[in-house]
């Protein structure tokens, strides 16, 4: 784990100490309410307990945003670190067909496709949650032009590679102070895929298994 990440961690610990803090106080001062003034309920003693878990609520909530809830701007580049990979794809063929690539769908209320694609010497599968077929004209698909792509790249592949390529981005959080409160750094934020063929000719459409 990145030292970075001891930031998050050291916040997350703090946060605990507090709660236990609160709890313990909370019960001292309504003992001695109740022991030295012998009273049942003190407006002074209330609002001190509203004040005390509010700040609890709020470093919560703090916390929780930038661990799980931040957004992510992939653009950014202060706190994100790109690369990038590039591969061409290798024609498959059976006895009706050729592709480039198979698009299998998943069981589910909510069913992702599988992607099975080929490169020189290796098969790989993908779901669609991290990765896109682009057969148009443009080859960024609405999903694939939320991340930042290397464009004079993919215009060369467009005209070297015949459209039939997978370039992938792989973006990884960076050692900041807001990445290390969240302990992310090292981590990977996104990876995705963008499988580009052709025309939709050369995608082979699979039943579900």
């Amino acid at each position: 784990m990145s030292a970075w990440n001891l930031i998050g961690l050291a916040a997350w610990v703090l946060i605990l100490a507090y709660a236990i803090f609160m709890a313990w106080n909370i019960r001292s001062r309504h003992l001695k309410m109740v022991v030295v003034f012998r009273k049942q309920h003190a407006g002074r003693t209330v609002l001190i307990d509203i004040i005390e878990a509010v700040v609890l609520v709020a470093a919560l909530y703090g916390m929780s945003y930038v661990t799980w809830l931040r957004p992510v701007d992939y653009a950014d580049k202060t706190a994100i670190s790109t690369k990038y990979t590039y591969d061409k794809l290798m024609l498959q063929t059976d006895s009706d067909r050729s592709y480039f690539v198979s698009v299998t769908s998943g069981n589910g209320t909510q069913p992702v496709h599988y992607y099975t694609y080929w490169t020189e010497g290796s098969k790989y599968q993908i779901s669609s949650r991290n990765a896109d077929v682009s057969d148009a004209t443009d080859a960024l698909t609405v999903r694939a032009a939320a991340y930042p792509w290397q464009t004079k790249k993919l215009a060369k592949l467009e005209k070297t590679d015949e459209k039939a390529y997978v370039a992938t981005y792989i973006g990884t959080y960076k050692p900041t102070f807001l990445n290390g409160l969240g302990m992310h750094v090292g981590h990977t934020a996104q990876r995705f895929s963008l499988i580009r063929i052709p025309n939709d000719t050369f995608q082979k459409v699979e039943a579900a298994k």
